[in-house]
């Protein structure tokens, strides 16, 4: 895909191949996030969704921009849905280079039959590129990715980070130290007897965690089909705390260039009474930052405790533009708009339908 001749200076758009390529593009990039990485691309086909990747420059092996998207067919519409998971990326900022990617985008939505594209990125409003996202052609989306995060800047001194934690939390890594909480890592190169065990683990506490949270939790070889695609290239970090040999409290991050984010996480109720998470994350926060990563997410802010826990760890709260759609065809857009409105609305009926329904007294 080509939209200026290939020796033009005025910036092109074509699709990528090339998973190493990509990668290194991912990682040096403006406003790079690890869902924009090819390995996330392939894990979510098995959800369904079809990765396409699409570069913007003026030379082929010189992408300034680009966006990984994943594509998935509306039943009975004969068009598709795009999301980019905190995407594009890229020199944004510049207006060539944005036009040359909604340009793109369009041309690759005539020939994918794509109604609409829903953008996710990390930028804030106060950016050129946040800025444009807010304005026409674009438009607000539902919310996707949690819009609010606090990152945390490695590249300061560990004194300084320690100061930065709220007085309670100190307290709390210190107590879980005395008291015997012990911090380990997972070894990418364990062999696979203890990766089997540790990813056993992570798996149990954090079901745990969401039975007793009230969050969804996905099935149960998920976790273990993302350990696998990152911790293959080097992106993934897996930490547990222990005690007296159990493990009761676990972080999965996952790296993308110099950034790490804070994907997944649990504790166990005895890790709750030892305050071993909040030992775990700070000894985290250290590892990482003598691998000489330079920036921490703590990949977004919920409300009430968990809020009140990550503020504690310092760090800086930032706020994105949230999700934007694009439309591609006035069409496609207008009847996706409408299947996913009856859709949306089925849904509701059926959880109405849930709660009003009479308890079960026996199993089918």
């Amino acid at each position: 895909m080509s939209h200026q001749p290939p020796d033009s200076n005025r910036p092109r758009a074509w699709q990528v191949t090339d998973a190493k390529a990509w990668d290194a593009f991912v990682e040096s990039a403006e406003h790079r996030a690890f869902p924009q990485l090819w390995a996330w691309g392939d894990l979510r086909r098995d959800a369904g969704w079809r990765p396409l990747r699409l570069a913007v420059g003026e030379h082929p092996d010189q992408p300034r921009a680009g966006v990984q998207l994943l594509l998935r067919r509306v039943p009975l519409t004969g068009w598709s849905l795009a999301y980019a998971p905190r995407g594009p990326i890229g020199a944004l900022d510049q207006p060539a280079v944005r036009d040359a990617l909604v340009a793109g985008l369009r041309a690759l939505g005539d020939e994918e039959r794509i109604g609409r594209v829903r953008a996710d990125p990390e930028v804030t409003p106060g950016d050129p590129y946040g800025a444009a996202l807010l304005a026409t052609p674009w438009r607000q989306a539902p919310k996707v990715q949690p819009p609010t995060t606090r990152l945390i800047d490695l590249t300061r001194p560990e004194d300084e980070l320690w100061s930065a934690l709220a007085r309670k939390h100190r307290q709390y890594v210190s107590k879980a130290g005395r008291e015997g909480v012990t911090i380990e890592q997972l070894d990418p190169g364990s062999d696979r007897t203890a990766t089997a065990a540790g990813l056993a683990d992570f798996d149990r506490i954090y079901r745990l965690t969401g039975d007793r949270a009230g969050f969804a939790v996905r099935v149960p070889d998920y976790y273990q089909r993302v350990w696998a695609a990152f911790a293959s290239d080097g992106r993934a970090r897996l930490f547990f705390a222990t005690v007296d040999g159990e493990r009761v409290a676990t972080l999965l991050h996952l790296v993308c260039g110099d950034r790490v984010a804070e994907v997944y996480g649990g504790m166990t109720e005895r890790g709750a009474a030892t305050r071993a998470n909040y030992l775990l994350k700070w000894e985290s926060i250290r590892a990482l930052q003598a691998e000489g990563l330079r920036t921490y997410d703590l990949w977004g802010l919920a409300t009430g405790g968990i809020r009140k826990f990550k503020e504690g760890y310092g760090g800086t709260e930032v706020t994105w533009v949230g999700a934007r759609d694009l439309p591609l065809s006035r069409l496609g857009d207008t009847v996706l708009g409408l299947a996913l409105a009856g859709y949306q609305a089925r849904q509701r009926l059926r959880s109405v339908g849930r709660r009003s329904a009479p308890p079960a007294t026996a199993p089918d």
